[in-house]
This record gives structure tokens, sequence and C-alpha cells, in this order.
């Protein structure tokens, strides 16, 4: 019985070698990266179709995999509708940052509709007829009353300073084809040209008012009593109406800036939130001081073009700034009827061209941007 057990393990002892791998035959695990459980493998990012201006949307990131997913794609970049009938050297600027939150409030619910225009226009003077007209800011009777009735005849509403705020920040909703009016300088008599439009079309005038100290008591009655009406909206026009220029002494500067803030709080009971440069004149210093003394706006004398939403046009010095919302463009009197004119075929142009990027605008927000609560 014992030979059995013996053949057996022969057998074994012949093919038990085999079964083991040699030294040389081991699998060198060193040449091996090791996998780092505790780390989440990135997606693939999607190519971009087309290069366009650079987004500043930052691109979404990973998240714990507990959460909902987050759009790991990094955006593409959008263009901006542009227009070849501004002047010469002049750009339309883009002010806001992040593009989420311009595609939010340019397609929001309750905004204004895509190519809403507001054209700035400065007024000085009005000749009363027969009066010479020898100046380049003062416009004649016929042509205001005219100027008038067109702007109602094409279907513009006037806005206060606070409702161009909400547009240019958040596009809140104003009319489709809208104005600002703006008078520069204390000229009551011209405010009280105005009145009669104002309460018929349900406008209102901004008075760009030097708060000068040498404004009498009875100017003051005046004013105040045009304003209780609530057709005026006053807004700064610096104090001793200095052109400011680069050589302007800084206390000079801080009086143009600050003391309207108080005395239109005195006489009118309402803060500023423009300031309408006296002359045109700005410096680096000044636009930096308004913004510090919480002015939100602010308006030159150049003819540049209307205002859109995130669209600004202007020219190298106000480029220069960096500064667009302090440096907007305003069309003087002498050409108000071409200036809503001009305004009318960029607010078509804007209109088609929002008409023809919709889908790719709805798009890119529904992919790429989080709800902004989640920023």
């Amino acid at each position: 019985m014992k030979k059995p057990v013996v053949l057996l393990l022969l057998i074994v002892s012949i093919f038990l070698p085999s079964c083991v791998a040699s030294p040389a035959n081991d699998i060198d695990h060193s040449s091996v990266p090791e996998v780092n459980k505790s780390e989440t493998p990135l997606p693939a990012t999607a190519t971009p179709s087309r290069t366009l201006i650079p987004s500043n949307t930052p691109s979404p990131t990973t998240t714990n995999t507990q959460l909902p997913p987050t759009v790991t794609a990094t955006p593409y970049d959008l263009t901006y509708f542009t227009n070849l009938d501004l002047y010469p050297g002049v750009i339309p600027v883009n002010y806001i940052e992040v593009t989420c939150s311009y595609l939010e409030n340019r397609w929001g619910d309750g905004k204004s509709s895509p190519g809403t225009i507001v054209v700035p226009i400065m007024f000085h003077s009005v000749a009363k007829p027969g009066r010479e007209i020898t100046d380049t800011t003062t416009i004649s009777m016929a042509y205001f009353e005219y100027f008038m009735e067109f702007a109602i005849e094409q279907g513009f509403s006037t806005v206060t300073v606070d409702e161009l705020i909400g547009f240019l920040d958040s596009n809140q909703k104003i009319p489709e084809l809208s104005m600002i009016l703006i008078l520069d300088d204390r000229r009551p008599g011209v405010t009280e040209l105005f009145m009669p439009y104002l309460e018929e079309n349900d406008w209102t005038l901004t008075l760009a008012w030097p708060t000068t100290d040498a404004t009498g008591d009875a100017l003051w009655d005046r004013m105040e009593g045009l304003a209780s009406s609530g057709r005026l909206d006053v807004q700064s026009h610096g104090h001793d109406h200095i052109y400011i220029q680069d050589y302007t002494a800084q206390e000079e500067i801080e009086e143009e800036i600050y003391q309207p803030i108080e005395v239109i709080q005195e006489h009118f009971n309402t803060t500023p939130q423009a300031i309408i440069w006296p002359g045109g004149n700005f410096t680096q210093t000044s636009v930096d001081m308004a913004s510090e003394a919480g002015f939100e706006v602010g308006f030159t004398v150049f003819s540049r073009g209307p205002l859109m939403f995130n669209w600004i046009p202007q020219g190298e010095k106000e480029q220069a700034l960096g500064a667009p919302l302090l440096l907007l463009p305003r069309y003087w009197s002498t050409a108000a009827d071409v200036a809503l004119i001009e305004a009318i075929k960029i607010n078509e142009a804007a209109k088609k061209d929002a008409a023809a990027v919709k889908t790719d605008e709805i798009y890119y927000y529904e992919t790429y941007c989080q709800p902004l609560e989640n920023n």
C-alpha cells in the first residue's frame, strides 16, 4: 500500500516548479503609478468651435461627487454687438465683467428688451424769436419746438438718472426708445419752456445744476418750486463750474465734486447720483474722486452715440481712464433730431443681432452658468 503514495509524491514534485513564477519573470510594480483613490478623474473639456472675444467667466470646477454635478466643459467666448456707423475712433465698451451676469440680465424676465436704447441730449440756451444766435450751444425756439414734437412722433420717452443707472447696471426695464434730456447750468427760463412738454407726455428733465454760493434766495425759491412738480431730476454740475484740468488744485476738485452733494440735498431733498462734468473736462484724479464720492454715472460733452445695456460708445480719451459709466457721451441739442434718427437705426440693428445670437446665448447660459446665488 505504500507504493501508490510514493508515486503520488513523485508526480507532485515533478509538476510543482512549473506552477511558481521564477524571480526572472516577476512584474516590476515600481513602474506602475499608484492610483490615488481620493481624486476624481477630470472629465475631458469641450473644444471651442470658434475664436472670439476673451470671456471673463471662470471655467467651472469639479465638485464633490455627493453634490449635484456642475458644468465641466470650458465656456467658449461670446461676441458682442458692434455698429459700423459710430464715429471714427469710437468703439462700444462692454463694462460688465461676468458673462453669466450679463446674460441673466439680458434675457431674464422683466428686463428691457435687447436693443433698448437711451439717447442723452445736452441743452443750453433757447433763443427767443428774433434773437440772433452767435454761439454753438444755443438753439432757436422753432427748432426746440420742432424737436420736442419730433421726439413724440418717433415714440421716445424720457428716463431719470436713477432709471438710467438701473438700466445700465442690471438692464432694468425702461421704454425701448428712451432719451435723457439734460439742461446744463442755471437756466430757470429754459426749464419753464420744457414744463408743458413734461406735463403733457409724463416726461422728466434732468438739471445739471451748479450749486455756486452766488445763487440768490429768489432763484432757489423759483427752482425749488419747479422741482416740487416732480418733473425735475436735479444732478451735479460742479459747484463753481470749474473746468477741471491736470493742473487744477486738489482742493478745488474736491469742492467741485463734494460740495454740490450737500447743497442739492439741502434745497431739493435728493442726493445727486450723476456728475455732469463742467465744460466736459475731467481727469483721472477727478474721475477717481467722483467714484469715491458715490457718483454712479457721469456725462461728458462728446457726441459718441447712444447708450445700451453693457454698451457704451467711447473715444480714446474716455477709454484711457477705464471708467465708462462715469464718462457717458451726450449729443448736442443743435443736432438732437439727427441723434434720434441715429439711435433708431442702432436700435433696429441691435434687435436684429440679438435675434440672431439668442439661441447661442441661451445655450451658453444654460450650459455654463450656475445660479448667481451659488457663485
